[in-house]
């Protein structure tokens, strides 16, 4: 990173706070410390068109140390998980940084789950980087915010239900609330907190089964998430997991959204040092991951 580019980035996290509101780039939702709220100017699209026109052959594999990651864009892998649904079975949808990248190479039980999961995109700056740097580029890098809203938007228009999991149970009714404001007419079916010991595991699990929701966003954070699905997921039939890590907090406002300022430049990474400490351990991992590439 440059030079100016540091001071540009340490002059926005000092100086006093001028945007309370945060636009998740390409989804017409904004957010702002305790809400979300929809933007009625992305209803001027016609999306069913713009997914009809989706050519899925067009998505291609990137290897990375290894790893195929899908290459594809924001709208290849809504519509890859549309697909699914449609097709039935059971499927993984993975998002990936450099630490998830490692954790899932190194751990065989981990690798196992990767293998196996049917969408694998990348969320993380840092998995783009390496790839331009191996001469596999990938063709965009998905927040994984901005895949989750569009993924809702197209579900609210197609009909199709979610089931939310994850975070506190405060944590997951106020996602819960504040997607119905910006989606008044989405499907969700249910929604449970991501903390249970085994006896309510089972009830949640069994409330997932019976609500025959296309699409569960689990949120427990990596890799709890990733073998919460391994293991349950062989009790359903047909349905969509994601992987959905700490969004529901952020959709909630329980966490606050790195600002557009970062995410534009692929620095959220910066941000979260800046915001959680005693997190940087896990960023210095991330430096074996370029030591490999």
């Amino acid at each position: 990173m440059f030079y100016s580019e540091i001071k540009s980035i340490l002059f926005h996290l000092i100086s006093p706070k001028r945007h309370e509101i945060f636009f998740l780039p390409g989804t017409g939702v904004f957010m702002t410390d305790k809400s979300v709220y929809y933007d009625s100017y992305k209803e001027d699209r016609d999306i069913i068109l713009e997914y009809n026109q989706i050519n899925l052959k067009e998505v291609g594999v990137s290897n990375i140390l290894g790893m195929g990651i899908d290459n594809l864009t924001c709208m290849h892998a809504v519509a890859k998980v549309v697909k699914m649904i449609e097709e039935g079975g059971v499927h993984h949808v993975i998002n990936l940084n450099p630490y998830k990248l490692l954790r899932y190479r190194a751990n065989r039980e981990l690798k196992t789950i990767y293998n196996k999961s049917s969408l694998r995109f990348t969320s993380g700056a840092g998995v783009q980087w390496a790839a331009k740097l191996l001469k596999f580029p990938i063709r965009e890098r998905i927040p994984f915010i901005h895949f989750m809203m569009e993924l809702i938007r197209i579900s609210e228009i197609k009909e199709l239900s979610i089931f939310l999991v994850g975070g506190k149970p405060e944590t997951a009714e106020r996602a819960f609330s504040n997607i119905r404001k910006s989606f008044p007419n989405i499907r969700i079916v249910g929604r449970h907190g991501g903390f249970f010991n085994p006896d309510r595991e089972k009830s949640v699990v069994e409330a997932i089964r019976k609500s025959e929701a296309n699409i569960v966003f689990v949120g427990m954070g990596f890799p709890k998430e990733d073998r919460w699905i391994a293991k349950f997921g062989k009790q359903f039939k047909n349905v969509v997991f994601i992987s959905a890590g700490g969004s529901l907090d952020i959709i909630s406002g329980e966490n606050r959204k790195a600002p557009e300022f970062f995410t534009e430049r692929g620095t959220e990474w910066f941000y979260r040092i800046i915001t959680k400490p005693w997190r940087i351990g896990r960023f210095f991992r991330v430096g074996f991951f370029f030591a490999h590439t």
